[in-house]
């Protein structure tokens, strides 16, 4: 057995040295989990007593270790103990290879191959070795692939901290938008995108295999959705942040006009998607139940295609009764003060709702 030790972290403070398992498949080793050495001894010794064989021991590792990593709430945390930036980790499904990555801005989303481990989104600047850190606690492949889903820098920041990295994957308008960024310039430049999409583009195959979506301006014009259709899982990044008004960034192409359509497109589009991963951790409950009869089963609860469908309702409500104001003769200051929506909105985060009111009154205006 390979050992190799990651630190982990508890929302009390350190829990464990954690080693590297591995078991036999077509004549090499394949890591399978890490465990506590402790840990496995023991289920090696019960392993013995019981004749049962090692893949059964191995299989019962990697539950249990996900049910302590996931379900207890672990984080990793960079190497240098000067450097406490933390990324909580969470697997999306119980005994599968896709996580979400907490913390340290957008969330991001770690796909663990045999060969590679493909990363969605990369987080702030400074939070790439937190990255690094966190998805060597589930394997020892290099992160080769990166897509950036848009190019703020909450999303992208982390792509300067991954030389192993060697695609790096956004729609061509995100890249243009990085490329006038400060952190991009100069040195920063091999950290931007080396291919990029339009509207379409396919990654691997069977159960890991990753379709990308473009379907116009929203957020910004370079706005990606990131679907694994075998785990019936979408990746929305900011198109869909959490059950809020949208902060729409006008100056790199984002449109308040434009983002309902958007939205409607994806959803009309998209098929056999059940569950839905917000670009931002509110919409990603982590945190364990309070509730002594809640079922708790190690994964964070995501939003719903449902919830998708409703985020595209929330902004065509918006935007219609923006349009009402104005056609009444109201200021965008008045709309934004006596906007109205449904009932079903109520719980709807309305920060940027004035803000929002704005860009679509000047896109009015500019037509």
């Amino acid at each position: 057995m390979l050992v190799r030790a990651v630190w982990v972290e508890g929302r009390k403070g350190p829990l464990a040295i954690y080693t590297r398992v591995t078991w036999r498949q077509g004549g090499a080793d394949r890591p399978v989990a890490r465990c506590s050495w402790m840990m496995w001894e023991e289920l090696v010794q019960r392993d013995h007593r019981s004749r049962r064989s090692a893949e059964f021991t191995a299989g019962l590792v990697y539950l249990v270790v996900i049910a302590l990593v996931v379900a207890l709430g672990l984080t990793t945390t960079a190497s240098s103990q000067g450097d406490r930036r933390t990324v909580r980790l969470r697997t999306l499904s119980p005994g599968d290879v896709l996580y979400v990555m907490l913390d340290g801005g957008g969330n991001s989303l770690a796909l663990i191959g045999d060969e590679q481990v493909v990363l969605i989104d990369t987080k702030s600047p400074g939070w790439g070795q937190s990255v690094v850190d966190a998805v060597n606690a589930v394997g020892d492949q290099p992160i080769g692939t990166v897509i950036n889903t848009h190019a703020h820098i909450d999303h992208t920041g982390g792509n300067l901290d991954l030389p192993a990295a060697t695609t790096i994957i956004a729609h061509e308008n995100a890249k243009a938008a990085m490329a006038k960024m400060p952190q991009f310039q100069g040195p920063g430049s091999r950290a931007l995108p080396n291919k990029t999409m339009t509207d379409r583009l396919s990654l691997l195959d069977g159960r890991d295999r990753i379709e990308l979506y473009y379907f116009g301006a929203a957020h910004t014009n370079g706005d990606l959705i990131v679907v694994f259709p075998a785990k019936r899982i979408a990746y929305v990044g900011d198109l869909f942040p959490s059950k809020a008004a949208p902060f729409i960034d006008t100056a790199n192409g984002g449109s308040a006009i434009a983002f309902p359509e958007t939205l409607a497109k994806a959803v009309s589009t998209i098929s056999g998607v059940t569950r839905v991963i917000t670009g931002h951790e509110e919409g990603v409950r982590a945190t364990r139940s309070a509730s002594p009869t809640s079922v708790d089963i190690s994964t964070p609860q995501t939003m719903t295609w449902a919830d998708l469908q409703e985020y595209a309702d929330f902004n065509r409500d918006f935007l219609d009764a923006v349009r009402a104001a104005k056609a009444a003769g109201k200021s965008a200051q008045d709309a934004a003060a006596s906007l109205k929506l449904a009932e079903r909105y109520a719980a709807y985060d309305m920060t940027q709702a004035s803000a929002n009111v704005q860009a679509i009154y000047r896109e009015l205006d500019a037509r």
